[in-house]
Order: structure tokens, then C-alpha cells, then sequence
């Protein structure tokens, strides 16, 4: 019984650290000045990835996903934005979910970064990072590029 209520104890510690690692990737309301979170969800298991990626699951789920965690924020005027991570259990991974985006304009942001308008794409060690103009954001993808210059420094450090 001692056994596993230790077990109990180190699995959940275990996942507080690292969603609370995982959390300081989002956007928060000081990162970037104006703009406030309207919504997040964190995934971390097989089924909540096939639940959530749906048909799309079959796109993703031979780069050995870990994590993929879903923000959006609300700036001036309405403007919304999607955020979309994915941690893979490697770099490869990473790379691998951002290779059909590659072909898109490059941009200096992460270890490759592509944009087109109203997307931005890029990855950095095991993470590969979308964010999407959702609302008010066309032809304005200097604010996506800021926002993903900002996710690119946290996982940097």
C-alpha cells in the first residue's frame, strides 16, 4: 500500500512540473502588450490526441507527440489569434511536423520558420509551433511573427 501511494505521489509530482514547464510557453497578458489569453487546453495523452486532431490525427501521430497544447489570444479591436504547440519526444519529430510548411516564405524565427498569410509556422528542438490569424488579422502577419518570436525565447531558455 506504501508502494503505491508513493507511486501515486511521484507520477503526480511528475506532471505538475511538467505542465507547469509546459506552461511557460503561452502568451501571457504582459508578454505582449494589449493582448490577453480567451482560451487554453492542454493534451497529453494518445486518446485526447486522436479525440482532438480528429481526422487529422493520421497527420501527426507518427512524430512521437508528447504534448500539443492550443492557446488563443484576443489584442486591440478584436483581433484573435491560435496558437497551436506540439512537443515531440525528439527533435526529428519537430522537424518532421514542419516539413509541409517549409515551402512557404522563410522566416529567421526558430531553427527553420515559414509564414504565408495569416499563418506562421516554425520549430525549435522538439517543438513545432503553428499560430493563425483567426480574427482582424489579415495582411497582418507582423503580429503573429511577434508572437512567435516571443514563444521561439521561451523555449530557448
Amino acid at each position: 500500500m506504501k508502494i503505491k501511494h508513493y507511486l501515486l505521489i511521484v507520477l503526480t509530482l511528475l506532471l505538475i512540473s511538467s505542465c507547469s514547464s509546459t506552461r511557460k510557453l503561452l502568451i501571457k497578458k504582459g508578454d505582449y502588450l494589449g493582448w490577453k489569453m480567451t482560451n487554453y487546453e492542454l493534451y497529453g495523452s494518445k486518446k485526447e490526441f486522436e479525440r482532438t486532431l480528429n481526422e487529422n490525427y493520421h497527420l501527426y501521430s507518427g512524430y512521437g507527440l508528447t504534448m500539443i497544447m492550443y492557446q488563443e489570444i484576443e489584442g486591440p479591436n478584436f483581433m484573435k489569434m491560435k496558437i497551436e504547440i506540439y512537443k515531440t519526444k525528439d527533435r526529428p519529430g519537430a522537424q518532421g511536423l514542419y516539413k509541409r510548411y517549409q515551402s512557404f516564405t522563410k522566416i529567421p524565427i526558430g531553427e527553420n520558420g515559414s509564414e504565408s498569410p495569416g499563418f506562421v509556422a516554425f520549430h525549435r528542438d522538439n517543438y513545432f509551433v503553428k499560430i493563425i490569424a483567426v480574427r482582424n488579422l489579415q495582411d497582418k502577419n507582423n503580429y503573429l511573427k511577434n508572437v512567435a518570436q516571443i514563444i521561439d525565447s521561451k523555449i530557448s531558455r
